[in-house]
C-alpha cells in the first residue's frame, strides 16, 4: 500500500495516563478518581491510582481544578472527592515538573508554580 500526498488522518491513540485523564476531564468538567481510573486504565499500568491522586493534587494547588469532598454514607468512609475543571487550558494535558514544584502548559509554553500545601 502506498501513501498518498495530502491529508494525513489525525491521530487516534493517546499519549499516557494522565494525557487520558486530561482527555476526560475536559469532557465531562465533574469526575471522581474513581470514573477516571474505571474510564482511562486497562489494567496495565502500575500504581494508577497514586499516579493520578497526586497529578490531580497538584492541579488542584495550581488552580486548574477544585476538588470537593463528597460523603458517601459509609461510617468508617474518608469519602470521596469531585474534581472539578476550573481552567481549560487547552487540549495538551498539563505536566507536573516536581523537582522545581511548577506545572507546564504545552499548549502555551508556560510554566506555573504550584503552593505545596495539600488541598482542601
Amino acid at each position: 500500500m502506498s501513501m498518498r500526498k495530502g491529508q494525513i488522518a489525525p491521530r487516534t491513540m493517546t499519549g499516557g495516563l494522565r494525557v487520558k485523564a486530561w482527555w476526560v476531564l475536559r469532557k465531562k468538567r465533574h469526575v471522581t478518581l474513581s470514573e477516571l481510573l474505571l474510564t482511562v486504565c486497562d489494567g496495565s499500568e502500575k500504581s494508577a491510582e497514586t499516579n493520578l491522586r497526586g497529578w490531580l493534587n497538584k492541579l488542584v494547588s495550581a488552580g486548574l481544578l477544585e476538588r470537593e469532598r463528597v460523603a458517601d454514607g459509609k461510617l468508617t468512609s474518608n469519602g470521596s472527592y469531585f474534581y472539578r475543571l476550573v481552567k481549560d487550558i487547552g487540549p495538551k494535558a498539563p505536566v507536573v515538573r516536581a523537582s522545581v514544584s511548577k506545572i507546564f502548559d504545552p499548549n502555551n509554553g508556560k510554566t506555573t508554580s504550584y503552593l505545596h500545601r495539600k488541598p482542601s
